[in-house]
């Protein structure tokens, strides 16, 4: 009895080792990717988009308020430096210059007069302190007169005017624009801080315009040294000179740039 006891446990037991063998799961292979057959994540160019602006353009703003008396110019004029542009009322300001004057002249003869009857030095030395403090008053005055007037800074075109005669101008509201239309070139618009660390004077540009509908080349000239905030990214002006001068240029006209980095 105890014999065939003994035999039925070994026909369980070999049972069971069999089934706890085929439910052992088959291991699975693992893959591996070599990641040096894999395409580069980056890139030998940055993009960005640009603005067609002249090399040398300026916006002009009186330093002083006041009634603009004339416009000299209109849209489109060619100019030459020094020529006058735009004028304030200067009435007052020419009445201060003449008035000035008299001070300088009443002045100087008050400390003529001490010198001819003789005084103390002291008094003789206040006498000849308030000519030159009369003589500063003059240069001032002069300085506002001139002020009164907007004369181009150097030759070139102007390309806007916000202003009309008998209008009030605040101190620094822009009147005019004027730019050398000889010479242009691109800036961009939203070129990032993270691309810009890639970006060094001399490299290589390839310019769309895109309303001329060609691509042009040209050179990185300049690097803004501060950003600027466009509709919340941090964002850098990069300028870029032309190879050559493409008919049909215009200020204003949009740009799509590509930069080669390497």
């Amino acid at each position: 009895m105890k014999k065939f006891q003994y035999v039925l446990l070994g026909i369980f037991a070999l049972a069971f080792t069999a089934c706890g063998a085929q439910a052992t799961p088959s291991a699975i292979p693992t893959v591996s990717i070599d990641t040096a057959l894999q395409p580069e994540a980056s890139s030998s160019q940055v993009t960005a988009s640009g603005i067609v602006v002249p090399q040398t353009k300026v916006e002009l703003a009186f330093p002083l308020a006041g009634t603009i008396k004339t416009v000299e110019v209109a849209e489109g004029d060619s100019v030459k430096a020094n020529q006058p542009l735009v004028t304030l009322d200067a009435g007052i300001l020419s009445a201060r210059v003449r008035q000035a004057e008299a001070n300088v002249l009443t002045s100087e003869a008050q400390a003529a007069y001490l010198v001819r009857v003789g005084t103390s030095q002291e008094n003789l030395d206040s006498a000849r302190a308030d000519v030159e403090r009369s003589k500063a008053s003059l240069d001032i005055a002069k300085v506002q007169l001139a002020q009164a007037t907007l004369n181009a800074p150097f030759d070139g075109t102007i390309a806007s005017i916000n202003a009309s005669p008998a209008q009030y101008v605040s101190p620094a509201q822009v009147v005019l624009t004027i730019g050398d239309l000889s010479q242009f070139i691109i800036e961009t618009t939203d070129l990032s801080e993270k691309d810009v660390v890639s970006v060094q004077i001399g490299q290589t540009a390839n310019v769309f315009i895109e309303a001329l509908n060609q691509n042009y080349t040209g050179k990185i000239i300049d690097i803004a040294r501060i950003s600027e905030t466009v509709g919340g990214d941090i964002v850098y002006t990069v300028k870029i000179k032309l190879n050559e001068k493409p008919a049909g240029l215009r200020w204003g006209m949009s740009t799509e740039v590509s930069i080669e980095t390497k």
